[in-house]
């Protein structure tokens, strides 16, 4: 068991395993999901000029569990400027230009790091340490890419320059973060729960998490850990950076509370709303 493990973890990376037709199709099923997952919140209000809220990240996030990683990281990329191109744009947040130099190497450097991890490290506590880590990551790359460059490319963007930079960095970090993690802890189990039936018989579907409650001590620890990780990054940014662009958007200091509360709830519950091992195996027969 533990050698087929390693294995399944060694190809995870490979572009050419199992086919290239089928690393072709995850790519596909990944830019097409993830364009219509941004297409859903497109016109969802968000702050400072620039961006959308990331409800829609789950679906990569699901993909990038269950399949390969480097097709699934491609996918996310392509899908997430095409959802930008086609929805995102026409609402008056982003255009072209921006999301090439923001949110496709952001994305794609998020999803290859998110993939890899969840594979090396097939535990739910891994699941959640990888959603908090390498999607803020992604965002904090997002960010940086939007605040020092977007006025170039994007005139609505232009007065971003009224504000401190590190302020408008780490809000669109946190902004991104929380709309985005809580999505992915909670959505990507069931989504692993309601497709059990399809592991080891799609050629996209192929890794099976495991996810169980064997070590739930150490796992809840792991997962509660980075559930705070995440709150601090919140309470940081409240206390610390909020105050000089609090203007531009007021009600952060109180989504930050909500969601931060989402994830300490749910992160703990990862493996109960996944299935545990034991119940994957029944399902399978």
């Amino acid at each position: 068991m533990e050698n087929n493990t390693r294995a399944n973890v060694k190809s995870s990376g490979g572009w050419f395993a199992p086919s290239a037709a089928a690393n072709v199709s995850i790519i596909v099923v990944t830019a097409v999901l993830y364009t219509i997952g941004k297409g859903l919140t497109a016109y969802i209000p968000t702050p400072w000029l620039v961006g959308q809220v990331l409800v829609g990240i789950f679906l990569p996030a699901f993909l990038a569990v269950v399949s390969e990683t480097v097709p699934v990281a491609v996918g996310a990329g392509i899908g997430t400027f095409a959802g930008d191109v086609l929805f995102v744009a026409p609402a008056g947040v982003t255009n072209a230009p921006l999301s090439l130099i923001a949110g496709v190497p952001a994305n794609f450097v998020a999803f290859l790091l998110f993939g890899w991890f969840v594979k090396r490290y097939r535990t739910w506590s891994g699941f959640v340490a990888a959603t908090v880590a390498f999607v803020t990551l992604g965002n904090l790359i997002a960010a940086f890419m939007v605040v020092r460059f977007a006025s170039l490319v994007f005139a609505p963007a232009a007065g971003l320059a009224a504000f401190p930079s590190v302020n408008l960095i780490l809000g669109y970090t946190v902004f991104w973060n929380m709309t985005a993690i809580p999505a992915i802890i909670i959505a990507v189990p069931v989504l692993i729960r309601a497709t059990r039936p399809l592991f080891g018989r799609s050629q996209i579907i192929r890794y099976d998490p495991q996810w169980s409650a064997g070590s739930s001590r150490s796992q809840t620890a792991v997962s509660l850990i980075f559930a705070f990780i995440f709150l601090a990054l919140g309470a940081t940014f409240l206390y610390g950076y909020y105050a000089s662009v609090s203007a531009i958007w007021s009600g952060l200091d109180f989504y930050v509370p909500v969601t931060a509360l989402l994830v300490l709830v749910f992160a703990p519950l990862v493996s109960v709303i996944a299935g545990t091992g034991q119940q994957a195996k029944q399902a399978a027969h």
